[in-house]
């Protein structure tokens, strides 16, 4: 059987256009050619730069946290000022101008020590003149007395009468009576010379004191703030959100300024009220002997350590998303990024107790947020302690 040869077609360009465009036609076998000298090109490229295939593809590194049980403290952190725990303020007992201040601030004074006086020229008469009133009448009630013993002798002689005693006796007894009021008028005449001084109530230091000699002063002006030299405190302020997490008695690692090292002491007490204005909770910390020399009005930054835990998880807090709402953690298993929900102690610091949902051993990103069930390479991030610091 003869088959016909089927008739080719006409390609011949009719035009200069038909040309341009079948100069541009690029059969498929020299397309595939092409293709494979285009990718051998950048191999050649990759490898020039020093990258290898395989890395190009290969799963990215994660920083991940390896979650294990390690001993955990929640410190709440604030900053106080040193106090005297009792303190009092020193004002003048009578009004006047102040003639004298023995002493100034920051000085340390005795129990009783006269600080400084009032004008005391008035007083200095009254006790003068209730000292002569005092001296005069002794004379005359001396002089009653010997009239009396002159009289009950002439009466044993039969020279008087027994009415001339009686009256030498009674006029004895009222220069008895009158020389007593005269002495309590004297005695009230010191005591009112010495309410022109002022003293010390108690040994200490004066922490103020916010008057000059020559100002006049009344009963209600302060002259001296004194403190005992012991028994000081540290008074800070928290916020009411963490106050109801302290309790009497709690650890508080205070750090003195210019001292190496931290100071233990302990809350002693717990204002029962929180301040409308400011909206804090007076704490004061109690610390030892060793450091009452320092100054009232001292900055101390102060750490409460509010729980303890001898085993707790811990994740930074960086690493939880929606924390507010529902918090979830990232964490690798089987070399994929898992999405896993959480709970946890919501605490102002940096690292925070898991409390469920994780399990130790659990690989925690800690890096940039990954897409879900991605493959990647966990790397770990450097290890963190189990104290937070804020």
């Amino acid at each position: 059987m003869h088959i016909s040869e089927l008739p080719r077609p006409d390609i011949t360009p009719s035009s200069a256009d038909d040309r341009a465009l079948l100069a541009l036609a690029i059969p498929p076998q020299r397309a595939r050619r092409r293709g494979l000298l285009w990718l051998g090109a950048a191999a050649v490229a990759l490898i020039a730069a020093g990258i290898t295939l395989p890395r190009v593809f290969a799963t990215p590194d994660v920083p991940v946290m390896s979650v294990k049980p390690m001993p955990a403290e929640r410190v709440l952190a604030v900053t106080g000022r040193i106090r005297a725990r009792e303190s009092v303020q020193v004002v003048p007992r009578v009004g006047g101008q102040i003639r004298a201040l023995n002493r100034r601030e920051g000085e340390m004074v005795a129990a009783g020590e006269v600080l400084g006086i009032i004008d005391d020229a008035k007083a200095r008469a009254s006790l003068a003149q209730a000292a002569a009133a005092v001296q005069s009448q002794t004379r005359a009630l001396d002089q009653a007395r010997r009239d009396l013993d002159r009289a009950q002798a002439l009466l044993a002689r039969g020279t008087v009468t027994a009415t001339a005693v009686e009256t030498a006796t009674l006029a004895t007894t009222r220069g008895a009576d009158d020389l007593r009021r005269l002495q309590a008028a004297e005695q009230e005449a010191r005591l009112r010379l010495e309410e022109n001084r002022i003293v010390a109530p108690f040994a200490g230091r004066l922490l103020t004191r916010p008057v000059d000699p020559g100002q006049v002063v009344d009963t209600r002006t302060t002259i001296f703030e004194l403190a005992p030299t012991v028994d000081r405190e540290v008074e800070t302020e928290v916020d009411e959100t963490y106050s109801t997490e302290l309790s009497l008695g709690q650890t508080a690692r205070l750090a003195f300024p210019g001292a190496a090292g931290t100071v233990e002491g302990q809350v002693s007490y717990l204002s029962p009220r929180i301040d409308t204005t400011t909206g804090g909770r007076v704490v004061r910390i109690a610390y030892p002997e060793a450091k009452q020399e320092l100054p009232v009005g001292l900055t101390v930054d102060v750490n409460i350590v509010v729980e303890r835990r001898d085993a707790a998880l811990m994740v930074p807090r960086t690493a939880i998303r929606d924390a507010a709402n529902a918090p979830v953690v990232q964490v690798v298993r089987n070399g994929k990024i898992e999405r896993q929900p959480i709970t946890f102690t919501d605490w102002p610091s940096a690292m925070v107790m898991v409390t469920d949902g994780l399990q130790a051993g659990d690989q925690v990103v800690t890096g940039a947020p990954q897409a879900e069930g991605a493959r990647v390479n966990p790397t770990q991030a450097p290890a963190r302690g189990g104290r937070p610091a804020r």
